[in-house]
């Protein structure tokens, strides 16, 4: 590795082991062993696993191991619609350790532009500088300069997601890095790539995973809860929603405009659910399947919740047009047991909530067409709320062999007109 840019290739490690030094063997050991299970969780020490934690542990050992480290940056890349990627700074004395999410779009800064990890992420080149020199291009070494560091060292790792994770190693030792220091990075370099591979792809897994699917879904489904007919009992509130007018908008809109505004519901609906502790767990057309967990104890807190994460929907849809229109939507209420897990073919599989509390829940939804109210409730929920109901009397319920009782909040106006109304909080 030289004064200048350097496309990597994987490192040879064919060289006799005697040849490395005791320190690299053994952090190389710990790396692959101690180390990973640190970053990943497996250690049985600890329930979960911290990258943090896993590298300050790393950038220890290589300064007992001689190894004059000042400042130390790690990046990885993930999928994510929101985040880039995930960044990871150490420094020796004085400061915790920090995680940072780099935000999509973070490319196109000027920081980044200009930026001595641009090189090594983008093009998997090796970056070394002595900051000695008169001139450094990068505002950013001009900094760490005028901080008293002397070198500063930036090698990709492994290729993923389509960039390079990269380690940056800087030096505050008059002369900077001597060559064992370099040496010693590059033999530990393999191993390094390999557990923040791990994170990488774990992070990437969990964080699609919570997009795609209720955050508790993805804990499940990492931690192998994925066979076929594998369900068990939850009480929750099911909340369902759907969108009013939805076919004829979608018939008279165009596709753009459309998906703008399906965009925009599921915004607020799912912004309002997950605000009061609940989960969204899927969209269905123009419809939505959320959940407010309770153990049987907390019915009252986890009516309330939905109740009024349902008016703040309907508040907030009302600030939504098309054509002049104000969006509205119909939403269904019911307490009780589910049962929670997978079901589906062989080869795929959907996690969800099934059973007659959640065809209630929808059913409930539809009739809010019927009966002009855009939040009813049934019989179960009310007994559970706090909140004052009004009730609409006994309704048949299709697909459900008796009659059900039916509320509604007192501040809706007939024909579902006022949402600007809602309890307290």
């Amino acid at each position: 590795m030289g004064g200048s840019d350097q496309i990597w290739t994987p490192m040879d490690l064919s060289h006799d082991g005697d040849q490395r030094s005791a320190a690299a063997h053994e952090l190389v050991r710990w790396i692959l062993t101690e180390g990973r299970r640190e970053a990943s969780g497996e250690d049985p020490v600890r329930e979960r696993g911290s990258p943090t934690r896993f590298i300050n542990s790393l950038c220890r050992r290589l300064v007992s191991a001689g190894v004059p480290l000042w400042r130390v940056t790690v990046y990885a890349a993930t999928l994510h619609p929101q985040a880039r990627g995930f960044g990871w700074r150490w420094w020796r004395e004085g400061r915790i350790p920090e995680e940072v999410r780099i935000a999509q779009g973070t490319e196109l800064t000027p920081d980044f532009l200009q930026s001595p990890l641009r090189g090594p992420i983008e093009r998997g080149v090796v970056l070394r500088r002595r900051l000695t020199t008169a001139q450094i291009e990068f505002p950013l070494l001009e900094e760490f300069r005028a901080e008293g560091c002397t070198e500063y060292l930036a090698v990709p790792l492994n290729h993923v997601n389509r960039r390079y994770p990269v380690a940056a190693w800087a030096t505050d030792r008059p002369g900077g890095f001597k060559e064992s220091d370099v040496v010693l990075l590059e033999e530990i370099r393999p191993a390094f790539a390999a557990v923040i591979e791990m994170i990488a792809t774990r992070r990437t897994a969990r964080g699609l995973f919570d997009i795609y699917l209720d955050r508790h879904v993805g804990e499940r489904l990492l931690d192998g809860q994925i066979k076929r007919g594998h369900t068990e009992p939850l009480r929750a509130v099911v909340m369902a929603t759907d969108l009013r007018n939805f076919t004829s908008i979608s018939d008279q809109q165009p596709s753009e405009e459309v998906i703008k505004l399906l965009d925009d519901y599921f915004e607020v609906v799912a912004s309002r659910v997950h605000a009061h502790g609940g989960n969204v767990l899927k969209f269905i057309g123009d419809g939505v399947l959320a959940i407010f967990r309770t153990d049987g104890e907390r019915d009252r807190t986890a009516a309330r919740a939905a109740l009024v994460a349902a008016c703040q929907i309907l508040t907030g849809l009302a600030a939504c047009k098309i054509d002049g229109q104000t969006l509205r939507a119909g939403i269904g209420l019911h307490i009780g047991t589910v049962m929670y897990g997978n079901v589906g073919s062989a080869d795929r599989l959907d996690f969800t909530v099934i059973g007659p509390a959640t065809n209630l829940a929808f059913r409930l939804e539809a009739l809010t067409k019927q009966l002009g109210y855009p939040v009813l409730v049934s019989r179960a929920f009310a007994e559970a709320t706090d909140l004052p109901l009004v009730s609409l009397g006994s309704h048949p319920i299709r697909g459900f062999r008796g009659m059900e009782d039916v509320f509604a909040l007192p501040e809706h106006s007939k024909g579902g007109t006022d949402n600007s109304k809602a309890p307290p909080a």
